[in-house]
């Protein structure tokens, strides 16, 4: 694996998007699991300075309005119901429930429907840890990225004010970023394995390497301490990878890009994360931008 360590400083301010937030919507199933997400929502309210609405998440009808109600905030924190956690096909017959019949046959399907009609970014929660230490941070090397970015940013360069109330949990993060390399079909490259290392990412001769040294430049200016690891193979292979091996606290990544064929060609990364995924998972939207499409 190539790696690449990047570290200098700014204040945190300085990459802040648009206004002061607005608000935290916290989704969390009525159980024990419930109890997890809202301490761990109770923690980022603190980190982040967020304006919090808890919501108890019982059925589908529920998820569903993830989308309707999360207009004017800037994150959603989604617990998952109990009915939406990956368990075993016997238990699933004996419960009767629809939900839990797609949910086994596709898994995070239910989810991905609902982070898809959010116009604010989500937290979705599984085995919640706190503090935050270590954030994988994955690019796609397009525009949703910036939100990404910006959310690592706050959480891991929070204020004095979140700094007097979290204590040691304030700050002392490190993030690696991944890079998605694109797979190369074998029609394409002929049957051979092509192999993307990260001085071809970051040459800056390429658009790729400016924009990746872009990006390590705005964290670098954070003081956050940040690596960029390289993998092969396709993209949800390439983040399984990473994040067995990783031991990380949190993974954040854009949002999918709007259009059919554009995922047609390139492919989702979303999706086929949330069947598999086993810790917090923070698909982002530009800070605000809710705000702005709850106006229009």
């Amino acid at each position: 694996m190539t790696e690449s360590i990047i570290q200098s400083a700014v204040h945190a301010a300085a990459i802040s998007a648009g206004p002061a937030s607005t608000g935290m919507l916290v989704y969390a199933p009525d159980s024990s699991a419930g109890e997890e997400v809202r301490a761990y929502a109770r923690n980022l309210q603190n980190l982040l300075g967020l304006e919090v609405c808890y919501q108890t998440l019982e059925g589908k009808d529920d998820l569903e309005c993830v989308g309707q109600e999360s207009g004017g905030c800037d994150l959603v924190v989604l617990g998952e119901p109990a009915w939406s956690l990956r368990q075993g096909s016997a238990q699933v017959l004996r419960q009767g429930s629809a939900q839990a019949l797609v949910e086994a046959l596709l898994p995070g399907q239910t989810c991905a429907q609902a982070i898809g009609r959010s116009p604010a970014s989500v937290l979705l929660i599984r085995r919640p840890c706190w503090p935050i230490r270590r954030i994988l941070l994955i690019l796609r090397i397009e525009d949703t990225d910036e939100a990404a970015v910006d959310w690592l940013v706050r959480l891991a360069c929070p204020d004095e004010r979140a700094r007097s109330l979290v204590g040691d949990a304030a700050g002392g993060v490190s993030a690696t970023i991944l890079p998605l390399v694109p797979s190369v079909p074998a029609m394409y490259n002929m049957g051979q394995h092509i192999q993307v290392g990260l001085d071809v990412l970051l040459s800056p001769n390429t658009p790729s390497g400016h924009y990746l040294r872009h990006i390590a430049q705005q964290l670098a200016r954070q003081q956050i301490e940040c690596y960029i690891h390289v993998r092969q193979g396709s993209p949800d292979r390439q983040i399984q990878d990473e994040v067995a091996e990783g031991g990380y606290d949190l993974i954040v990544v854009g949002s999918e890009p709007h259009g059919r064929l554009y995922r047609l060609l390139l492919g989702e990364i979303v999706t086929p994360l949330l069947r598999w995924v086993d810790r917090p998972l923070l698909v982002a939207r530009p800070v605000n931008s809710a705000v702005a499409a709850a106006k229009e």
